[in-house]
């Protein structure tokens, strides 16, 4: 076989394989992606945690320290709200075109937490949106899943009754899982693509506001 022949059957065979290759990579390179910005929303949380406790402080009777104290707040409204929030002709917040009311009238109903089955949360697995839980007919949790390329739904709701304690560090995920039995849980679908995290995770802040949460206000203090 000449010289020519021989490469020409050692680029068509790396031609052949390319696709594999080039979706390897990917994949290696969105599981990167998604532990960057878990590690970036722990921290920007633990922020927001401190500012939060350093607003209820004797020492926003200081000028100054509530000067710097609202700054801060300031810089988290910029960080979640950046490239997600609009205004609509009437002035009104509107995430990915709708106002917290209109998406406040999308949430599907999957019934009971520790009923919920692979088989019912797989449809959700690339889908990221936020979740609530009622208990009682009120609105206890609400939280949201953005690992659109990690499971998205399925695994954020699973983490809550499996073995594991992935989801159950803080004082939210623990009252989710010992109410696990009793927690009516329902989903509000934004997106399923990076694109689409921002716009998640400015909704979920205006929604808890909007429904007024229990557990959420009271462990997140």
């Amino acid at each position: 076989m000449g010289f020519w022949n021989k490469v020409g059957k050692v680029v068509g065979a790396v031609i052949d394989h390319a696709p594999e290759v080039i979706g390897a990579l990917q994949q290696e390179a969105a599981k990167k992606q998604a532990s960057l910005q878990k590690e970036a929303d722990r921290r920007i949380k633990e922020h927001e945690r401190k500012v939060t406790q350093a607003e209820k402080s004797n020492r926003m009777s200081d000028p100054d320290f509530a000067r710097k104290v609202k700054e801060e707040k300031e810089k988290l409204n910029t960080y979640y709200n950046r490239g997600s929030q609009s205004k609509n002709a009437s002035g009104e917040a509107t995430y990915k075109g709708l106002t917290v009311s209109q998406w406040n009238q999308k949430w599907i109903r999957l019934g009971v937490l520790s009923s919920l089955t692979l088989e019912d949360l797989s449809r959700y697995n690339k889908h990221i949106g936020l979740y609530k839980a009622e208990m009682n007919g009120q609105v206890v949790y609400l939280g949201r899943a953005i690992e659109y390329n990690n499971g998205g739904f399925r695994k954020r709701l699973r983490d809550y009754v499996r073995n594991s304690d992935s989801a159950r560090t803080h004082g939210s995920g623990q009252k989710m899982n010992e109410n696990r039995d009793r927690v009516q849980i329902s989903i509000l679908i934004v997106g399923s693509s990076a694109e689409d995290v921002e716009t998640v995770k400015a909704l979920e802040r205006a929604m808890i506001s909007h429904l007024n949460v229990r557990w959420n206000v009271q462990h997140n203090r």
